[in-house]
């Protein structure tokens, strides 16, 4: 009986277990991958960035169709002090009849129109190349922006996380400052210690209490601003993971730069002014352009007819192609075109520094992570040390063979290493994820 109730328990506990274990929001935490996935489809300036996709097909579309021309429907009305015809006259409408031509006073007009541009000295076909390379430049800079998303969540992250692993640290050492000053009480109470001891005590334990509550004050903060990029009201509690640290010499990016679409971009952007410049010599040639019309004019005879009063109305049509060519503009097409090459030259430039900025971001990246794995190893000997140290000072204080500002300061400097190693931890983590920022690989990492 008792087995078959224990084997009961069991299983009811694994079926508890496993309930929860799929229920939703079960998790102990909010994972960075998460937290990357939850900023990319929720975070409102992305969002807005993605559009800007949406108005360069636009404005492509808009830009390709201008070659086709457009039609329009026209009306219009006319009083005249004198009375017009409905057409234009010929010697033979005059000749047969001169009465009968239908004339007035209140012209009315209405017909469809069409205008297509046939030269424009490819200007034209400019601008549609200008705005498919700028559909492009919109591609590449969500690219861009996405992955600054991605970086900044993940470094508030580790911050946040850092910040966490320091606030536990500091706690555990206000908890052995609470635990000294107990035990220093105690003993100036029973007169084995003097009372200036206990103050020394108590003001070391404030200022652990104080820094404890800014540390926490710091996470609220930083929890405050990834929930900002989030898009969500609240962070709670973010799951942690381990940072592992490579060999020396390992770190070494994977891309080069003419493949990062910082690169592209400034590449892009130097096309786009070169087809402006191309744009700008446009003003120098000939603009042809055909118009058509078909309509009719009508409205009621006048006077001077034999049919006063009567509406008459008279089919019009027309074809014609126009030709314009700006011979002289005193120096405005010039001023033009020189704008236009400025700003070519101006985007080399800015491709030049582009490339030159990320080699040394990249070299600085690199130096960074090496940096932070040096600090690393450097605290974690040197909090050996000091524990050690710590030990032996406890030792010798417990025994009276040293005094409490000797301890103190063993405690205090065996917490500073506590707080190297955690800060150089992620400070290393960080580095890589800046890394892979430069390197845009921040979604695949």
């Amino acid at each position: 009986m008792k087995r078959t109730m224990l084997t009961k328990f069991l299983i009811l506990g694994l079926l508890s277990q496993a309930i929860i274990a799929f229920l939703p929001g079960a998790s102990s935490g909010l994972t960075i991958e998460e937290a990357v996935a939850l900023a990319l489809k929720n975070n409102p300036d992305l969002q807005k960035q993605q559009m800007n996709r949406a108005l360069s097909e636009v404005d492509l579309s808009g830009k390709k169709s201008q070659n086709f021309g457009k039609i329009d429907l026209v009306a219009s009305y006319g009083h005249y002090n004198l009375p017009r015809t409905l057409a234009p006259l010929t010697p033979a409408s005059i000749f047969k009849d001169p009465t009968a031509v239908p004339t007035t006073e209140d012209l009315f007009t209405t017909g469809i129109m069409y205008e297509v541009p046939l030269f424009t000295g490819f200007a034209q076909q400019r601008s549609v190349e200008i705005a498919a390379l700028e559909k492009e430049m919109t591609g590449a800079a969500i690219k861009l922006s996405r992955e600054q998303l991605i970086y900044n969540v993940k470094t508030l992250y580790v911050n946040i996380l850092s910040l966490q692993a320091q606030e536990e640290a500091q706690r555990e050492y206000h908890k052995a400052l609470q635990s000294l000053y107990d035990d220093i009480s105690l003993e100036v109470k029973l007169g084995k210690k003097a009372r200036v001891e206990m103050l020394k005590a108590a003001a070391a334990l404030e200022n652990a209490r104080v820094k404890t509550r800014q540390i926490s004050g710091n996470i609220r903060i930083m929890k405050a601003s990834l929930a900002s990029l989030l898009n969500i009201d609240t962070i709670t509690t973010l799951e942690d993971f381990s940072v592992e640290m490579l060999a020396p010499g390992e770190t070494e990016h994977n891309k080069e730069i003419q493949e990062l679409e910082r690169y592209r971009s400034a590449i892009l952007d130097v096309k786009k002014k070169t087809k402006l410049v191309e744009k700008s010599n446009a003003a120098y040639y000939p603009q042809v352009t055909f118009n058509g019309f078909y309509g009719q004019n009508f409205g009621p005879n006048d006077s001077s007819n034999l049919n006063e009063g009567d509406w008459n109305n008279q089919e019009v049509w027309q074809a014609a192609v126009n030709l314009k060519w700006t011979v002289f503009d005193f120096g405005s097409r010039k001023a033009a075109r020189q704008m236009a090459v400025i700003s070519e030259k101006q985007s080399q430039q800015e491709r030049l520094k582009t490339e030159l900025e990320l080699k040394r971001s990249l070299s600085e990246a690199i130096t960074k992570i090496e940096m932070a794995m040096d600090e690393f190893h450097s605290a974690e000997t040197e909090l050996a040390l000091t524990r050690e140290t710590e030990i032996i000072e406890q030792t010798r204080f417990d025994k009276g063979a040293t005094d409490l500002n000797d301890l103190l300061y063993a405690k205090a400097r065996n917490k500073l290493a506590l707080s190297r190693s955690i800060t150089a931890q992620y400070t290393y983590q960080n580095a890589y994820f800046y890394l892979y920022y430069l390197l845009e690989n921040g979604e695949n990492k």
